[in-house]
């Protein structure tokens, strides 16, 4: 692993903690639920995010086939006629995923790093670290809604532990 890529790796690591705290306690019912008419449900955003780690593993070259690349696919947003996957199964995908995105961290280079990305992500660093760093911050605004709605449907924080 390049040295240079640590610091993702750890957020990751957290991230993975986070997800599964986040979702802790939420039904199946409540994860169906939107709070407004303009806001996306855990349902959603919980397979969006494994959605994009699998698109992780695309970008350092290690792609796998993405259970979810219908659901999500070209940017597609919530649609209320769809069946999102229920919160078990994103729960089961979600730690295959971070399994293999655990090992293809382990084979990026510090020159892969420094290459150019095909991906110009917003915060202006165009090369395929500045692209990991922000997946890694995209993947944490997602966990923090998650978290948003776990403390508005059970009460309860998401915990850091």
């Amino acid at each position: 692993m390049a040295s240079s890529i640590y610091q993702s790796t750890i957020i990751f690591n957290l991230n993975d903690r986070l997800f599964q705290n986040a979702l802790a306690g939420i039904t199946e019912d409540q994860a169906k639920q939107r709070v407004s008419d303009h806001n996306n449900p855990v349902n959603w955003i919980a397979a969006h995010t494994v959605y994009a780690r699998y698109l992780m593993l695309v970008f350092l070259g290690k792609p796998v086939p993405n259970p979810y690349h219908e659901l999500f696919d070209n940017f597609k947003g919530y649609d209320a006629s769809i069946k999102y996957p229920p919160l078990e199964e994103t729960k089961n995908e979600w730690h295959k995923v971070t399994a293999l995105l655990n090992e293809a961290m382990k084979s990026v280079t510090d020159e892969f790093l420094a290459g150019d990305s095909p991906i110009k992500s917003p915060i202006g660093d165009f090369t395929n670290g500045g692209t990991l760093a922000f997946l890694t911050q995209h993947e944490s605004y997602d966990i923090g809604q998650l978290g948003f709605l776990k403390k508005y449907f059970t009460k309860e924080a998401m915990s850091y532990n």
